[in-house]
């Protein structure tokens, strides 16, 4: 009983020393490109925490929200395209969930689950991140196949879209 009780005491101080991690500012870029043209670099800065973090970095626990409905790129009529060819308007966020956050040899590595339009899957982070004073600096690598996600082949006119989506995310959180 006695153990029941102070593991109790020792898990509940420890998730009140957990902070909320509050987006001071950031941006989410979704780099791909169209066959037998350009890149193409949407890109969003509606970006909502619900992350929390303890005393040190790995301690990061918790998801961000992007919103897929607010990506934007540089031409206007492909971003239509784009709204509709992902179904933006049924799927308007991707969640990732952390599952850990890990020292690794450059950084760190997040293991998590990402939402994206509607199906969930294990999905890993590369990322720098660093602490100054009261802020967190996020800078973070990975990229996924849109066809895993069940998003159709993306054609624009006689152009067909990439299935491969790089992302780089670069997030400063404060406390």
């Amino acid at each position: 009983m006695k153990k029941i009780i102070l593991l109790s005491i020792l898990t509940l101080s420890t998730s009140l020393m957990a902070q909320k991690l509050v987006v001071n500012h950031g941006i989410v870029k979704a780099h791909t490109e169209v066959f037998g043209d350009s890149s193409i670099e949407p890109a969003t800065t509606v970006i909502i925490s619900h992350l929390t973090m303890g005393k040190g970095i790995t301690s990061m626990k918790g998801s961000i929200d992007v919103s897929i409905l607010k990506l934007k790129s540089d031409n206007s009529k492909r971003d239509e395209h784009m709204v509709e060819a992902l179904e933006s308007k049924n799927y308007p966020l991707s969640t990732y969930t952390f599952s850990s956050v890990k020292k690794a040899s450059h950084g760190y590595t997040i293991d998590g689950i990402l939402n994206f339009h509607g199906v969930q899957k294990p999905l890993q982070i590369n990322a720098d991140i660093t602490k100054e004073g009261r802020e967190i600096i996020f800078h973070g690598k990975s990229s996924f196949l849109l066809s895993d996600y069940k998003v159709k082949p993306i054609k624009l006119f006689f152009l067909t879209v990439r299935n491969k989506i790089d992302l780089a995310i670069d997030v400063t959180f404060k406390k």
